[in-house]
């Protein structure tokens, strides 16, 4: 039986990823530094948690040993939570760990947690001018605080991982993006407006994606036989607002543009890259929630 190596698996993510794996027939063995039931090592049907500080090489190793494939999702999951140093710091350095130790252990299938603020989001200082629309895995980046440049940068580093064993390892970084629940995706429902001109929805590209479907996207990825290193948008084809998408593009990406149409709320991002490698199908919207 195929063992997977989650990091964060204790985390909000990574539970839905340990749950989707284990569903689909995986051994995982995750790892974090928030115990679930408060033991450092704990064993269920398929799953074995372990205590590991993923900064720490020698800890990550140890722990990946006997895995075939590993998913890392451990993280600062943004730039508010710490000093952007530090951010930067964990970051990347638990980005390196996983990729040498897999390397050096002969790990072949390797799962990033990357985001949509890889090409520069939400955390940006204010709306930046995009050259097209939809968003899809060639944008150009604008990355400006620390977590963004390190989910770009960790992108690179994947490609680095890629050229250091030709043909013997495949990485896939998923660009995750507002992950939600069928709880918050009520509450969205729920709302008497949701206006994409306002807040950081503008630098959200209104967009989001469901939790337990980009869960899935990961196992998928484990899966898929596509070789090196790809990036892939993991979101919803509709948007979290109520505004029509080209609408909101032409007031707010005036120079942006529309390489494809975007009827109604249809997504600013595609995902048409998950679909054709991975083989997912979001299916989800908060519409019906």
């Amino acid at each position: 039986m195929t063992t997977v190596f989650v990091t964060g698996s204790t985390g909000r993510a990574g539970e839905y990823i340990v749950k989707d794996l284990t569903a689909n027939g995986y051994d995982v063995v995750g790892v974090d530094q928030n115990p679930p039931g408060g033991t450092n090592v704990q064993r269920s049907q398929g799953y074995t948690y372990k205590t590991v500080d993923v900064t720490d090489f020698g800890q990550v190793l140890s722990a990946m040993k006997n895995c075939d494939a590993a998913i890392h999702m451990a993280a600062i999951p943004n730039p508010i939570m710490a000093p952007e140093h530090e951010v930067f710091r964990v970051n990347m350095t638990s980005n390196w760990n996983v990729l040498e130790a897999a390397e050096i252990l002969g790990i072949k299938k390797i799962v990033l947690a990357s985001s949509v603020n890889a090409v520069g989001a939400v955390f940006s200082k204010g709306v930046t001018q995009r050259p097209y629309f939809p968003i899809d895995e060639d944008h150009p980046t604008f990355a400006e605080d620390a977590y963004s440049v390190g989910k770009w940068i960790s992108e690179e580093l994947a490609d680095a991982f890629v050229r250091r064993r030709p043909g013997e390892v495949q990485i896939a970084s998923m660009r995750f993006h507002g992950l939600m629940d069928r709880e918050r995706q009520s509450a969205l429902n729920a709302q008497s407006e949701r206006l994409g001109l306002s807040g950081g929805a503008p630098m959200h590209f209104w967009g989001w994606s469901d939790i337990a479907e980009s869960a899935h996207a990961c196992t998928l990825a484990i899966e898929a036989d596509f070789g090196g290193h790809e990036a892939f948008f993991i979101n919803q084809e509709d948007t979290a607002v109520d505004e029509p998408t080209e609408s909101l593009i032409k007031q707010l990406y005036p120079e942006a543009e529309i390489r494809t149409p975007m009827p109604g709320n249809t997504s600013a991002i595609s995902v048409e890259k998950a679909k054709r490698l991975l083989g997912w199908q979001p299916k989800a919207t908060w519409r019906d929630a």
